[in-house]
């Protein structure tokens, strides 16, 4: 029981840090007024369902089989985070964004929730990676345990980033934040990996 309430807290620690710049993503999906919540709500649902799936034949394929070689997906989030943070100061990324999902959402419903999985899935390849590391070696119970809780998590973060739009709270002032705050929480997690898969001596060893 230990190890799995450990698994749990593990795989929760890596949906939350990961999903930051998410939340602000769906953010954006809630303030427009073209796209329905349950539209975006099964958008995000199939997004993490792809994502989760991608995780998984990653490591069936045996992609990430020495602890060393799984730290290196923490090369990913960390390039990511560095290049997010650098580009801060030409923010512009929230209003395109916002004139992206409106020129989308002139599609029909399947179309609309399409718009939402793709961009929310697009922009997660860092998220697969992390996830990767952590169902590595996990049995399947495991794995069911794990989509569980993240389902749950999508669910609650769905919840509160549709609250944050429809309250009084301004969703571009939140959005902006998040927005800030996302890169350094993708570069924490790609130093965590390397440092947790022992990674950076490994490296070190061929110099």
């Amino acid at each position: 029981m230990e190890s799995l309430t450990t698994l749990i807290v593990a795989a929760s620690a890596a949906y939350v840090s990961t999903n930051v710049d998410g939340y602000a993503l769906l953010l954006g999906f809630f303030s427009n007024e073209r796209y329905r919540a349950v539209e975006i709500v099964v958008g995000q649902f199939i997004s993490m369902a792809a994502q989760l799936a991608l995780s998984a034949a990653i490591m069936q394929l045996g992609l990430l089989k020495e602890a060393p070689l799984i730290g290196l997906a923490g090369v990913v989030p960390l390039t990511v985070g560095l290049m997010r943070i650098a580009d801060l100061r030409r923010r512009g990324d929230v209003r395109t964004g916002e004139t992206r999902h409106r020129s989308q959402s002139r599609n029909g419903c399947a179309g609309r929730i399409a718009a939402v999985a793709v961009v929310a899935t697009s922009g997660a390849i860092d998220n697969v990676l992390v996830y990767a590391s952590v169902l590595a070696g996990r049995a399947s119970l495991e794995f069911l345990l794990v989509a569980s809780a993240f389902g749950v998590l999508t669910a609650l973060l769905c919840a509160g980033a549709l609250l944050t739009a429809r309250s009084r709270v301004s969703a571009t002032t939140v959005q902006r934040a998040t927005g800030c705050v996302a890169p350094f929480f993708t570069t924490a997690i790609g130093v965590a990996l390397l440092i947790r898969f022992d990674t950076l001596p490994w490296i070190y060893s061929f110099a």
